[in-house]
């Protein structure tokens, strides 16, 4: 049996299209079911992108059955990836999930279902991811091989249900942690990003549910599995209004479509969660943004005036 694979769209046409190319690519499409959740428009500008999105669903072909699920009005990416993921979670016990704008490698469903099989009983297993950052000091690493890491991602990820139903959307112990040096350190062992964009998201200066899905698996000190070499790749950073701060070029890698071998008793590996927590680390300059756009600073002024020059 395959997971199904839940999809997000909205208006970007060219990335959609891109997208579906390479998920048909993989020969468990034909036995996997596609959940489709697509966005409404926001405003009347946005309608004709978001149909011709809409479009590239008419009659497709290449899986086991198609689910549409068309808003009528848009409920934004928080609201449409954690409503959408539930639903389908109620009907099976495990879920692969895609966005519009990643494409990946032919092997990535394979992988990603052989995954789920091997730690779908594992309690300190979160979810499994198919992006895995370029890290730097890790090339002497089985290149075929998989590690654990404290963060989960949202780039092509998969999980199953009894975990995604406990976790706690509204954040309720958020005041608490803000007190706490020891639950935020534990947090960013991820990465020093992480508690910065939940303060960000809890003071409605960003839209994320990803950062509320991590934070579950930090308190709940959980791992997710990623492989050594991506199988997912992001083709919309530089366009995208849904990943500010995410242009540069340390998040692009490469597809690699080679086969991956699934140790199902693999063990956290420090030098790979520094490594992995390294790549993922703010900048200095990085930090005052995040300040900036916390406090409302005079941010997206400095940010058009950077991309003017």
């Amino acid at each position: 049996m395959k997971s199904p694979i839940c999809l997000f769209v909205y208006k970007r046409v060219e990335t959609t299209r891109q997208m579906l190319a390479s998920l048909k690519a993989c020969p468990e499409c034909a036995d996997s079911e596609l959940y489709v959740f697509m966005d409404e428009a926001r405003n009347d500008d946005e309608a004709e992108q978001v149909e011709a999105v809409r479009a590239l669903f008419d009659d497709i072909q290449g899986f086991k059955e198609v689910h549409p699920y068309p808003a009528r009005m848009n409920k934004g990416m928080a609201a449409s990836v954690i409503d959408g993921v539930t639903a389908v979670l109620k009907q099976h016990e495990s879920i692969i999930v895609l966005e519009d704008d990643l494409v990946v490698s032919p092997d990535f469903l394979t992988f990603m279902n052989a995954a789920l099989d091997a730690f779908k009983n594992r309690d300190d297993i979160w979810s499994i991811s198919g992006y895995t950052p370029k890290m730097e000091g890790v090339d002497s690493r089985d290149p075929k091989g998989i590690f654990l890491v404290p963060r989960a991602q949202c780039w092509g990820w998969a999980t199953w249900a009894d975990r995604w139903e406990t976790v706690d959307w509204e954040v309720d112990d958020y005041k608490r942690i803000c007190k706490n040096k020891a639950v935020r350190k534990a947090f960013d062992r991820g990465g020093n990003d992480l508690f910065r964009t939940l303060e960000m998201e809890r003071n409605e200066r960003i839209e994320s549910w990803a950062v509320r899905w991590a934070y579950a698996a930090s308190r709940q000190n959980k791992w997710t599995v990623n492989p050594m070499l991506s199988k997912v790749q992001n083709i919309g950073l530089k366009s995208s209004e849904s990943h500010v701060g995410w242009h540069d070029e340390r998040h692009e890698v490469e597809l690699q479509g080679s086969s991956t071998v699934i140790d199902p008793n693999v063990q956290p590996d420090n030098e790979l969660v520094m490594a992995f927590k390294k790549h993922h680390d703010l900048s200095i300059i990085s930090r005052i943004g995040y300040f900036m756009r916390l406090h409302n600073l005079g941010y997206d002024f400095t940010k058009r005036l950077l991309h003017r020059k």
